[in-house]
């Protein structure tokens, strides 16, 4: 198997380069701990599984950050990870509440559904309210920035995703 980042071609393994692989084909995409530690060779995703995993994404963001690719490899707590593509160039920040809220809690849904949780589990786990987490995804709320602190954690990001 043959990867190119940039045009540049990328040296590993094979289980390495088909892990690659995997995270683009999917980009954007939680790929679960499980799945992963098949695509490496093991049965479960015991914490010897999950220690190797480590290893091998390790090994990916040195690559990607060596090939200066416009990606990143982030972590959805207790589901997996995902290959996200970096921002091009600065973005328009909107000074309208009207315009920010909604982009927000757009960006809010997209990180909770490829968590893979529903309102009320996100909710549960971030201790608010499920109406509360509705009302954040619709762009009715103006969150604080606590809650966006709490609602990363239980989503395993940085608070700027909600931003991006």
């Amino acid at each position: 198997m043959t990867l190119f980042i940039n045009g540049r071609r990328v040296r590993g393994n094979q289980t390495m380069l088909a892990l690659l692989a995997r995270l683009f084909d999917i980009l954007g995409t939680v790929i679960p701990y499980e799945d992963l530690c098949l695509m490496i060779g093991h049965k479960s995703a015991d914490s010897a599984a999950t220690h190797v995993l480590r290893q091998y994404i390790g090994w990916l963001r040195g690559v990607l950050i060596a090939n200066k690719a416009p990606y990143a490899i982030t972590v959805a707590r207790e589901v997996g990870y995902r290959l996200c593509r970096l921002a091009e160039g600065p973005r328009r920040i909107s000074t309208s509440r009207s315009a920010t809220l909604p982009e927000l809690g757009r960006n809010l849904r997209r990180v909770r559904t490829s968590a893979g949780l529903t309102q009320t589990a996100l909710a549960k786990r971030s201790g608010m309210d499920r109406s509360y987490v509705s009302d954040l995804e619709a762009g009715q709320r103006n969150p604080t920035a606590v809650t966006l602190q709490r609602l990363a954690k239980v989503l395993g990001v940085t608070p700027t995703v909600f931003f991006l």
